[in-house]
């Protein structure tokens, strides 16, 4: 299932700055976390971050209504976008830790 990206949200300073700080741990395959308030679904959803495409993520999700879509997963994959990272990756949240990592 595709999913937009965020347009805003509480939580993308704080992922991007995460991903920005530790960039060189995730491409070298290391586990990123960051932590967030608590609260939120918890879960764990591959995405695909996709170069050419600036408004849809790929993603392993199952749920047939977009809207209950992770937004704090929602908004780890649009700040992977906004740091130039594509590909595949995992995004993990539990008790407000998020996790990425390459796929």
């Amino acid at each position: 299932m595709d999913i937009a990206y965020v347009t805003r949200s509480a939580f993308l300073p704080m992922v991007e700055n995460a991903i920005r700080a530790e960039r060189t741990r995730l491409d070298a395959g290391d586990t990123i976390e960051v932590p967030l308030d608590d609260g939120g679904y918890a879960g764990r959803i591959t995405v695909e971050i996709r170069e050419p495409d600036a408004t849809m993520f790929g993603t392993d999700w199952t749920n047939s209504d977009p809207t209950r879509f992770p937004a704090r997963i929602k908004a780890a994959a649009t700040a992977l976008f906004r740091c130039n990272c594509f590909g595949l990756y995992v995004i993990e949240h539990r008790d407000g830790l998020l996790m990425i990592r390459i796929a």
